[in-house]
């Protein structure tokens, strides 16, 4: 028998992801990409690429639709991705990503994806509840697709709390509020995610260990903040903690935050207490960002985390020696 984990990765929008690098573009002219690459894409199928990385198990589950939907499964099983698909009508959405190798933010198009009718939500709970029974633990990740409701995304966290899992949130606007609303165990958002959600800026690392106690106010148990190149933090019913990255010059951030969830949940579901898993997700993350396509390496995970330090919530400095205590990650100690 496998002595893997196994966690359940949702994504209800599933997506065609084309990347295109196009070195020097902006806006507003005709370019030719120096390089294109497809996968697919959603946060949840990011999520289960970095858990997959990592050496555990993740199953995807979301919907998928028409002759690109049968792409999106056919280019997660290439990837050893296991999928429990709900297909509908109409076509799994096409997202753009254009990449500047030399610039900070890449541009995104994202489609807003089919239309779900009739008995579509429902089979997509079905399937993954069928699915959460034999899952150690549960992401729920994105945006829903047009026809879904935010309360559908509420009412199935709560239904999935029951398995006795935990069950963690990536998202964002009124779907985050939805399932924020449910109570799960863990939250992970960015700064611009959670500002929204709570109406407020969120500039700095004290701006984000408030704000994360904020959602612990609301019945969340665990809060983990990402900030870009600034780290993250963590805060749960144990303490603060937070986390910063080594320098690095990120090719593509896009789905950083998602492999930033896939090492947070791995590192927990096997043991490591949070300082670790924090400091392993942000390596996941950081790692992430240094490749052009969306996916982990795991030999950059593994150069990436030893320059990770953990920090006390009132010493936000880099530490070193003794300031970042030993954590044992995949196959040894970094």
């Amino acid at each position: 028998m496998s002595h893997h984990k196994t966690i359940l990765c949702i994504t209800p929008n599933v997506s065609v992801d084309w990347t295109h690098l196009v070195p020097g573009f902006s806006p507003g002219r005709v370019w030719r990409a120096a390089e294109v690459s497809a996968g697919c894409g959603g946060k949840g199928v990011n999520v289960a690429r970095a858990i997959r990385a990592l050496g555990e198990r993740a199953v995807c589950a979301g919907f998928l639709a028409g002759h690109a939907g049968r792409v999106a499964a056919e280019m997660a099983e290439r990837e050893g991705l296991d999928g429990r698909w709900t297909w509908i009508d109409g076509e799994t959405r096409t997202n753009v990503i254009v990449l500047d190798p030399d610039g900070s933010h890449p541009t995104v198009l994202n489609a807003p994806g089919p239309v779900v009718t009739g008995d579509g939500w429902p089979r997509l709970a079905a399937a993954v509840l069928d699915e959460a029974s034999r899952a150690d633990c549960i992401c729920m990740c994105g945006s829903v697709p047009p026809g879904c409701a935010p309360a559908d995304v509420g009412q199935l966290v709560t239904t999935l709390l029951a398995f006795g899992r935990p069950v963690w949130v990536d998202a964002s606007g009124p779907v985050l509020g939805a399932a924020v609303d449910a109570r799960p165990t863990g939250v992970k958002v960015n700064a611009a995610e959670a500002g929204e959600y709570l109406g407020r800026m969120i500039d700095t690392v004290d701006d984000a260990i408030a704000a994360a106690q904020t959602f612990r106010a609301r019945g969340i148990a665990t809060v983990v903040l990402t900030l870009g190149g600034a780290g993250a933090v963590a805060v749960t019913g144990d303490g603060v903690w937070r986390t910063e990255p080594p320098p690095l010059h990120a090719t593509n951030p896009v789905g950083s935050g998602d492999a930033f969830l896939g090492g947070l949940v791995t590192a927990l579901l096997i043991g490591h207490p949070m300082p670790c898993a924090l400091r392993y997700a942000t390596a996941a993350g950081s790692a992430s960002a240094l490749q052009a396509v969306t996916g982990l390496d795991r030999d950059t995970f593994r150069d990436v985390v030893r320059g990770v330090r953990i920090a006390a919530p009132t010493d936000f400095h880099p530490k070193s020696g003794p300031g970042s205590p030993p954590c044992r990650a995949w196959g040894g100690d970094v």
